[in-house]
Parts: structure tokens; sequence; C-alpha cells
């Protein structure tokens, strides 16, 4: 996700490693995950060299990479508008293989440069959502790991079994929770945003209990943002992730929360 401003940079770190990179059965794929600064991070491998990737559901592209990474003189891909509204005029990269937890990627995900003013310290770029949107999968920052299956295939049990919506607003996949007070919100689900965050105007709903289609969640707390997205409230972040299950399936737009034990 584009950098929202120093108070989504400045937090604590929960660094971890955890489990073995492998490949599954019936088509599933277990990456570790590294959460560092409340980030998600994967190890790959890019054309033979290593790479550092930020799982980022708030960014549009597939595969993007910090502008030196490829050669000069790349061609223009086209352009996409980032999680905040910014129109981003993005660059082709030429990219044969990536290979996640040693597998090869087919297809090989689209690669274009990354546009983020403040990249965290030592990532390479992004996985985002062109990527995720191709299967089913579940994230468990608690667990330290990313496990991806076809998109027709089964979720496990640990999803639970009450699907709720979710849609897209562009590319950036979007839930609506209830507040205390009967506000509705409409918040980004964003792994690349440090904090989960909230405009002005709509702070004070957040500082009760928020719900999705009647389940309430332990979102966390929220940081204050001059936000300027049409159509949209605040982004759930690390607080969010770090407290739940999250099993997606983006072809039917359905997502499972599952709270994790304190």
């Amino acid at each position: 996700m584009p950098s929202l401003g120093p108070a989504l940079i400045a937090c604590f770190s929960l660094a971890f490693v955890l489990g073995t990179a492998r490949a599954d059965d019936a088509g599933s794929l277990t990456l570790p995950l590294q959460v560092e600064g409340g980030l998600p991070l994967v190890d790959a491998r890019i054309d033979g060299r290593a790479a550092r990737l930020l799982l980022d559901t708030g960014g549009a592209a597939a595969l993007a990479l910090r502008a030196d990474w490829g050669p000069a003189g790349a061609a223009s891909a086209p352009a996409t508008q980032d999680a905040q509204g910014q129109q981003r005029i993005n660059v082709a990269l030429p990219v044969g293989e990536v290979v996640l937890a040693g597998q090869s990627l087919t297809p090989v995900p689209a690669a274009q440069t990354w546009h983020k003013a403040r990249r965290p310290a030592g990532v390479d770029g992004y996985l985002g959502w062109g990527w995720l949107r191709e299967r089913r999968w579940m994230l468990d920052y608690a667990a330290g790991r990313l496990q991806l299956f076809d998109p027709q295939a089964a979720l496990p049990a640990a999803c639970g079994t009450a699907p709720q919506p979710f849609r897209l607003l562009g590319s950036l996949p979007v839930v609506q929770l209830r507040a205390a007070d009967g506000q509705v919100l409409t918040l980004g689900l964003d792994t690349g945003a440090t904090r989960n965050v909230i405009r002005p105007a709509a702070a004070a709903a957040v500082a009760g209990p928020l719900a999705l289609d009647g389940q309430v969640l332990a979102v966390g707390g929220f940081v204050t943002v001059p936000l300027q997205v049409p159509g949209l409230d605040g982004f759930l972040g690390q607080d969010f992730f770090s407290r739940h299950r999250v099993c997606m399936a983006p072809a039917s737009q359905q997502l499972w929360v599952q709270p994790l034990a304190p």
C-alpha cells in the first residue's frame, strides 16, 4: 500500500519466521510469513535473484518491484489507481520466472515498477491483489503463514463455516462494518497498512465495537488520517490482521474471519 504518512511507519516490530515453505497436496502452496514492523513479508527468487516481497492486498498490481530492479528503458504499463485514489504511471518490467516456496509460478505474474515514496527497508516489491485474486487463500499472522489454494478447492476447516461478503473498490477489497451507533463504515482490507486507519469524520464511530454482518470483530485501535478516497472511511491493517485468521475466495467475493486467541 502506498505511504499513509509517518504515523503508519513508526509502529512496533512483530518479527517472526515460522514453518517451512512447502508445496502441499491438491494444488495448495504454503508460504512462511515474516511479519516485521506490521508488514507481512515473503521470500522469493525472481529470475534467479533473491527478493523480499510485501504481501499487499491494497496493492493493485500482481507484482511490483522497486524502480531500480529492472533495466532502463522498460515499456509503459497501464496506469493504476492506488489505495489512496492517486493515479500512478506504471512501467512494465520484464520478468521471466518467479519462485515461491521452491515452486515456479505459472503464469508468471505481470511485473511493474513500485511507486512508493517510503519503501520499507530491505523490501524489493510487493505481491498484490492482481496475484491474490487468482486463488483462494488463508492468511494467519499468528501461525506465520499464507496458504494458497486452487480457485475451486475447499478451504480448511480453520477458516470457519460462515462466509461474509466483500466487494471491490477499484482493486481494493472492502467490507462494511456496523458501529455501535448504527453507522456503517466502508473499510479497505489492506495488509500493506501497518495500522488500522480512519478518516477524522468517522473516528468517533470506531471507539466502540464493530460488527461484520452481526459478527463482532476485535479489530484493534485506529489512527486518524485525512484520507481522500471517495466512498472509503478507512483501512483495516496490521491491527486487524494480527487478531484474526482471514480466508478469502476472491472469485465469489466471500470472506471468512476467525478471531485468534489473545
